[in-house]
């Protein structure tokens, strides 16, 4: 098949799609039709624009709110989005009805899987059970314990070259971001890419990874297409396909893609023949990589991940492990830069401690100012904004705050129809009033000092950590969330004890909502602040 064919079938099953929404817009009355919403919408984007907008913050914190805690948006040829924010709706679509009633969108689904192959991502139903099983092993609390010594000897280096002359403007964006990667690579995969060394060069597979996604992003009508394009063929057929695309980014994309999948394959392949089945995962590192190995060697058969898939899920922790956590330790370097007052508070506390390298994760885990700091800022700064799910079938979704319907009539629940598509806004719930009170839009560490309100408690978030969505919850909840937590605090612990940070002299740092919030400089990715080093 020539790309003219491809290009002619997915036109045609694009062409009957779009007669198929339109046919059901207009001749069958939605079941969402009841709901309030916001108008402004064009007949062939709906909101989306407004969804996915790098500044469309009012959008999802004001404007979609004050319709209600279920809202009908529409996207792209009058489709129904479902917008949620109530507790007692998210609690059935990310808990309850998880996997049979609601999961990942085909279109996530099946760009994860081209990704990153049939990995933790990708997978559904008892296929994502039984990965997910495995992957959670690897870091539960006692797995992160000992981990967390490695953390610290990857963050003790970072920085102090740039600043020993004297105070700098660093971009802490791009050393967050290292910073991150070294993290996952040492604790995750047991390697290192020299990424924190000042003079070191930009390694080739921390490059291509970050181009991933932003790359994915800027070709969404392909995405948007690619439940189409699966069905044209096999996996290998695919790949030949878009080896001859006409578009240059798809063969980037491609390229880009394989290139890290054999990089992963051939790490996977060495660590293997480390590990044997009857060794103890200590003898081969404390790596996550490792012991995942000896754990599927020594599982039931019948669990076991396959070679493709464990291979798949280096580069899913590579991808979870690094951008989320370096875009929320940015986003705590930024407002503890904007408010000198946290950071010294923050600073004492740090330094009262000293250097418990051994006893970190105990030590950490008692500084009350320091969990709230990043409590606070995972809350008010979620590094994801929005979330999205499908209904698999025909789901009755209870509402615990009843809507007033257009027709003036109280909804407590909904019917929400096969193939609706949702949109789970984390960010606002995180800010909700009703469930975090009047100061719900102010930034307050001092808030996680005391008791929460028991409106926060009464909610029953389906959340995983800290009554937050910015973890989610239910079957697609973060499984790294307890590392994360580690690793922002043992940076924090290192920068802010030798660190002073300050805004930058003259720099407009806007951010912007990406696949993550992300700081920017004049629209490209960058944090500068200006960093001292302190006398200890």
């Amino acid at each position: 098949m020539s790309w003219s064919d491809a290009l002619s079938a997915i036109a045609a099953l694009a062409f009957l799609l779009a007669i198929h929404y339109i046919a059901r817009r207009h001749f069958f009355k939605s079941s969402l039709a009841n709901l309030p919403g916001p108008g402004g919408y064009s007949w062939l984007r709906g909101h989306t624009r407004q969804l996915y907008d790098r500044q469309g913050w009012d959008f999802h914190l004001k404007e979609v709110p004050s319709y209600g805690s279920a809202v009908r948006l529409r996207g792209y040829l009058g489709e129904d989005i479902l917008y949620v924010t109530d507790p007692v709706a998210l609690r059935a679509i990310l808990v309850k009805e998880h996997g049979d009633g609601f999961d990942e969108p085909p279109m996530i689904i099946e760009r994860n899987k081209l990704l990153w192959g049939p990995g933790l991502l990708s997978s559904t139903g008892l296929a994502h059970k039984r990965q997910r099983t495995l992957a959670f092993s690897a870091f539960s609390e006692k797995r992160i314990k000992s981990m967390t010594p490695m953390l610290y000897h990857v963050v003790e280096a970072t920085l102090r070259d740039q600043v020993r002359f004297g105070p700098a403007e660093l971009d802490m964006m791009h050393w967050a971001s290292r910073c991150a990667l070294e993290c996952i690579a040492q604790a995750g995969m047991g390697v290192s890419f020299d990424a924190l060394k000042a003079d070191s060069h930009p390694n080739e597979y921390m490059v291509a990874a970050k181009q991933l996604i932003p790359l994915s992003f800027s070709l969404q009508a392909f995405m948007r297409a690619i439940p189409l394009v699966v069905k044209l063929g096999s996996p290998k057929f695919l790949g030949a396909l878009t080896a001859c695309a006409p578009i240059a980014s798809i063969r980037k994309l491609r390229d880009i893609s394989y290139f890290l999948f054999d990089t992963n394959a051939a790490l996977y392949r060495r660590r293997k023949r480390e590990v044997r089945a009857d060794d103890k995962p200590a003898a081969h590192g404390n790596d996550a990589l490792s012991f995942l190995i000896h754990e599927n060697n020594n599982g039931p058969e019948c669990q076991r991940n396959t070679d493709e898939e464990m291979i798949s899920q280096i580069g899913t922790l590579m991808f979870a492990g690094q951008d989320t956590t370096s875009v929320a330790l940015a986003r705590i370097l930024h407002v503890l830069a904007l408010d000198q007052r946290c950071q010294d508070c923050l600073r004492e506390e740090l330094r009262s401690v000293g250097d418990h390298h051994i006893s970190a994760y105990e030590v950490l885990s008692q500084l009350p100012y320091l969990d709230a700091v990043c409590k606070e800022t995972l809350r008010f700064y979620s590094p994801v904004t929005q979330l999205h799910r499908v209904s698999r079938r025909d789901v009755t979704v209870p509402l615990g705050r009843p809507i007033i319907g257009k027709d003036g009539t109280a909804v407590g629940e909904l019917l929400v129809e096969a193939g609706t598509f949702i949109v789970i806004g984390a960010t606002a719930v995180n800010r909700d009033p009703l469930i975090w009170g009047p100061t719900s839009e102010q930034w307050i560490p001092e808030r996680w000092l005391d008791p929460l309100p028991k409106s926060v408690t009464d909610a029953h978030l389906p959340s995983v950590y800290g009554n937050l969505m910015s973890f989610m919850g239910g079957g697609r909840s973060c499984i790294g969330f307890k590392f994360a937590e580690a690793e922002i605090k043992v940076v924090l612990h290192v920068l802010i004890s030798r660190f002073k940070f300050e805004p930058p002299a003259s720099a407009d740092i806007q951010w912007c909502m990406y696949n993550f919030a992300t700081p920017t400089v004049d629209g490209k990715p960058s944090l500068p602040l200006k960093v001292t080093m302190l006398p200890l």
